[in-house]
């Protein structure tokens, strides 16, 4: 394993483990939001040209989640762009995951988006 795909997946974790203890999206935690999105990482990261199936299905997965509570937007907004930020997310490559996995999300996946106005 790469030194660079090491550190990511050690920043995952502990990411994981932070959002254990700060994070709760009423019925969907900042952590099952991560963790469904896991498989997503390689091709978030860039180490992967294409998404895996695992990844489409944990995003729709999340997606349906979330459905259209709007009462847990916000929150998990703020947790998934923490999340991106921290770690390093390619946000080209995240703004297409909704078009690969034929999925809509009901917030725009862009870093500069106001979670606060959701």
């Amino acid at each position: 394993m790469s030194k660079k795909l090491e550190f990511s997946a050690v920043w995952v974790v502990g990411l994981l483990v932070l959002a254990v203890g700060t994070s709760q999206v009423s019925a969907i935690s900042c952590l099952d939001a991560i963790t469904r999105l896991m498989p997503c990482q390689s091709y978030l990261l860039g180490f992967s040209s294409s998404v895996s199936v695992q990844c489409c299905q944990g995003a729709a997965s999340l997606n349906q989640l979330v459905g259209s509570d709007r009462g847990q937007l916000k929150p998990l907004c703020q947790c998934l762009k923490q999340t991106a930020v921290s770690i390093g997310v390619n946000v080209d490559r995240a703004k297409q995951l909704p078009q690969l996995c034929k999925i809509t999300v009901p917030v725009p996946i862009d870093p500069n988006v106001n979670c606060d106005s959701l």
